[in-house]
């Protein structure tokens, strides 16, 4: 599931994307959106039980609405 989760993250924002937001914080509120909402959806599907890591569709809308790029 951990690995689900951090492979979605890396499909909307690469490593290189958040390394430049730590350092410079370009893009960094987009970047924090994704990597927060992500990481609380995984935390909660694990605490359903559930097995497989699928992102809602309100949720790719709102990652596409927001992407600076």
């Amino acid at each position: 599931m951990k690995e689900q989760c951090k492979q979605a993250i890396y499909s909307y924002v690469d490593a290189e994307t958040q390394l430049n937001a730590a350092l410079t914080g370009e893009h960094s509120e987009y970047v924090e959106l994704v990597v927060t909402v992500l990481r609380q959806l995984c935390r909660g599907l694990i605490d359903e039980g559930e097995t497989e890591f699928v992102i809602p569709d309100d949720i790719v809308e709102l990652f596409n609405n927001e992407c600076p790029w």
